[in-house]
């Protein structure tokens, strides 16, 4: 699996501590214990009436935006190979399963899709995208969905919500969930939810963070989360609002670490948590650092951490962070470490689908990663692969020899397909060394889907398909559409071998609507394989299906500016305040749900801090 590089030439890139094989930085720079009050208590079983509002830019982001600022560093990749012969170094014989697989989340307007994913004990299943929730009992829908919207509209922060987390504590047999609001230091705050009990279907416990905490006109972004025995350890980045001349680049201020009592949020006391900043290496601020729960979903005191240097073109470097014990405990310390890997990884190109559309991939930070029975860690993320400049990923595992770190780390090559956004889970019983990694995937003449890929003992099989692509994907305008931003994928802890798993796929729904879909799978390792068990592929039992009415309005905004979209009757009573939020400059596209609504004439009414205002009948029948 190993690869040489020699024959490729990129510029040149400075790397702090060339010489160091390994160097720890104690800090401690957290921050005081903090109370943040119980907001309210939401049972789903009282939300009745959902319009599944969705706000999205349909053209990329104009100069100064973080896709540009990468396609400005993607343009220095040497063309793809696409007569590459390299030989196949996927050599495993045994592939995962695919076992129950259905169609999940429905596309409902949002770009990018943040698949992500959590199964109970029992089999009750939370998928999230952006930004709906559903609800499921193995391959049996349980209640409607429910958007982040309404989830979280008992709490009065009237702006988008988005980046939807969760995750499942196994010691607790209770679920979290974790999402955004608001794009500015004005509007920016943290949902967090506990499960009351281990029902999704009755109270949840709602909380909010401080999403500018450091009071600096600075905003939360992309959350990362786990668990350990005691404490939910939640990473987020922190954008400051762009002003004047400042760019994408300049705008991020710093990556922080929450660490949340677990106790006082299942239980619905004031939610114990502090933060962690200012985290750097060197003087160089750590960026996307990404939480490392352990393969047994709950574990210990401490938590580990990884961060790289996600936009080098080529390098081999990373950091290993460790939060040491527990909030309340006076001698808990943030460590360090800086450690260079065997091989190297890099940015990726945008990934291709057929008739010359591409995929945003995004830069390389480490997007998921395990503690493995061995104490090793096992990660992964988005990288070139350098034997044919295709987009691809990186998988490494980090082990400890004496005081010293060292990173075993491969590139996954394959003939035909390239890769994005992909997740791990261990899947033995404690006492191998076997995972499953799914992925998303796409080529020139293959249509966006998901592959699973079975690693054992250092070795990696052959992609299984998961789900084909039923088409490519044109949600945005011009050639690239938005990938990810991350799949889900979690181990099922009592039933060893099993995973679930949510990605990506292109769903053909007419000529004109060629869209991200969302495809849920169980997954299982061959180790634990019944000669019985085999596919299950078949139509999802569903609830009652609430995408019937949409209504889709585009509109040119001019300026980065708030708006306010409201639905009144027609002789002018306000039925409901969709959405008051900041619209991007560009060509933008609203879409909402009126399947609950009386059969009537309604007005959409979209405004402007301009005062301008645009007007569109509705007719509900």
């Amino acid at each position: 699996m190993r690869q040489l590089y020699k024959s490729f030439h990129y510029p040149p890139v400075t790397l702090m501590l060339v010489t160091l094989v390994s160097s720890i930085s104690a800090q401690d720079i957290q921050q005081g214990i903090q109370k943040f009050p119980l907001q309210k208590i939401v049972n789903l079983q009282n939300i009745d009436h959902d319009y599944y509002f969705s706000l999205i830019t349909t053209e990329m982001p104009v100069p100064g935006d973080e896709l540009t600022y990468l396609e400005k560093i993607k343009k220095n990749i040497p063309p793809k190979d696409y007569s590459s012969r390299r030989e196949n170094t996927l050599v495993l014989n045994e592939k995962p399963a695919v076992l129950i697989n259905f169609e999940g989340n429905k596309f409902h307007g949002h770009v990018p899709n943040d698949n992500h994913l959590a199964v109970s004990n029992e089999g009750k299943i939370i998928s999230v995208t952006n930004s709906i929730i559903h609800f499921y009992y193995n391959d049996s829908q349980i209640h409607s969905p429910v958007s982040l919207d309404t989830f979280g509209a008992l709490i009065q922060h009237p702006h988008g919500k988005y980046d939807p987390r969760v995750i499942y504590d196994p010691k607790r047999d209770r679920f979290i969930i974790v999402f955004l609001n608001g794009f500015t230091d004005q509007t920016s705050f943290i949902y967090v939810a506990f499960s009351e009990s281990n029902d999704p279907l009755g109270n949840w416990h709602l909380y909010t963070l401080p999403g500018n905490p450091l009071q600096d006109t600075s905003w939360s972004d992309f959350p990362m989360i786990a668990v350990n025995n005691h404490e939910l350890f939640l990473t987020i980045n922190l954008l400051k609002n762009i002003s004047g001349n400042e760019t994408w680049k300049t705008n991020f201020k710093q990556t922080l670490i929450w660490q949340v009592d677990l106790n006082s949020g299942f239980s619905g006391d004031s939610l114990l948590a502090k933060f962690y900043d200012n985290i750097d290496f060197e003087g160089k601020r750590l960026r996307n650092i990404c939480p490392v729960p352990h393969y047994t979903g709950a574990s210990g005191e401490n938590m580990f951490f990884l961060s790289n240097m996600n936009f080098s073109q080529q390098t081999d470097s990373f950091f290993l962070l460790e939060i040491t014990g527990k909030m309340d405990n006076p001698s808990t310390k943030l460590n360090i470490h800086y450690i260079k890997a065997d091989n190297n990884y890099g940015v990726a190109p945008s990934a291709d689908m057929p008739f010359n559309r591409l995929l945003e991939t995004n830069d390389a930070r480490i997007l998921d990663a395990v503690v493995f029975p061995d104490n090793s860690i096992r990660f992964v993320g988005n990288s070139i692969d350098f034997s044919n400049n295709k987009a691809s990923f990186y998988h490494g595992k980090l082990s400890k020899s004496g005081n010293n770190y060292q990173i075993k780390l491969d590139i996954i090559h394959h003939p035909k397909l390239e890769f994005g956004y992909p997740n791990i889970e261990y899947t033995g019983d404690g006492s191998n060394d076997e995972g499953i990694i799914l992925v998303n995937h796409s080529a020139d003449s293959t249509n966006p889907g998901i592959s699973a890929f079975f690693y054992k003992n250092g070795d990696f099989s052959e992609p299984v398909v998961v789900k084909e692509g039923q088409t490519t994907v044109t949600v945005q305008t011009g050639k690239t559409q938005r990938w990810g931003d991350y799949t889900g994928l979690q181990r099922k802890y009592n039933e060893n071998g099993v995973v679930w798993g949510s990605g990506y796929f292109g769903k053909f729904i007419s000529a004109s609507q060629r869209v991200n879909g969302t495809w849920i799978a169980q997954l299982k390792s061959p180790t634990y394989l019944s000669a019985h068990e085999s596919a299950i592929s078949h139509p999802l039992l569903t609830y009652p299906n609430p995408f019937e009415d949409q209504v889709i309005v585009e509109f040119d905004n001019r300026y980065l500016q708030k708006y306010l979209f409201q639905i009144f009757t027609q002789d002018g009573k306000l039925v409901k305040q969709l959405r008051e939020d900041y619209v991007k400059p560009g060509k933008a596209r609203i879409s909402f749900y009126m399947d609950n609504m009386p059969n009537g004439t309604y007005q959409l009414v979209i405004s402007n801090e301009r005062g301008e205002k645009i007007v569109r009948s509705l007719l509900k029948k």
